[in-house]
């Protein structure tokens, strides 16, 4: 059972909100001001176009890249109080890591319940190299880029968190 449509509507959308919360408790763990965050959110894009290309041999992934660009672009061009945009509103979800860390165990728990085993691996690997590419993609701190850190202690912490959670159910 890989395929959208071995999965209920709710299931779908725990599934799917687990990409968007990866971005997000990465971003929220450490902002990095507005042209940090476009460089994160840069990688985010880069990270599915290349999970396009490298992943399509899992159905799962494959399908949620599907969903994920159509909910993206019912996102562009609207308001902040459109439905399309409370789907993937990375910014809420990035004030509130705890929150985006437990949509991630709950996608952790439903794919050990649903998914063979060999596609849950490379789902939560997907997802955790996506939290990587997002953590790396702007240095931290210093001073015009200069002395800061790519990934500090507070991305640290939440890759780790998010490794944790995307466990759950293993």
């Amino acid at each position: 059972m890989s395929e959208r449509q071995e999965y209920t509507d709710e299931e779908w959308a725990t599934l799917i909100s687990a990409p968007i919360a990866v971005i997000a408790a990465v971003i929220g763990a450490s902002p990095s001001g507005p042209i940090g965050i476009s460089q994160e959110v840069a990688a985010a894009v880069r990270a599915f176009e290349d999970a396009a290309e490298t992943r399509r041999s899992n159905p799962l992934i494959a399908a949620m890249l599907v969903t994920l660009q159509d909910r993206f672009n019912a996102y562009i061009g609207k308001s902040a109080d459109d439905p399309a945009v409370k789907h993937i509103d990375i910014f809420a979800l990035g004030r509130d890591p705890a929150r985006a860390v437990a949509a991630c165990r709950e996608a952790g728990e439903l794919l050990a319940r649903k998914a063979p085993p060999d596609t849950t691996a490379e789902v939560r690997a997907w997802l955790i190299d996506l939290s990587h590419q997002v953590a790396q993609a702007a240095i931290e701190g210093g001073f015009m880029g200069m002395g800061g850190e790519r990934v500090n202690e507070r991305e640290r912490a939440i890759l780790a968190e998010i490794a944790a959670a995307l466990e759950a159910g293993a």
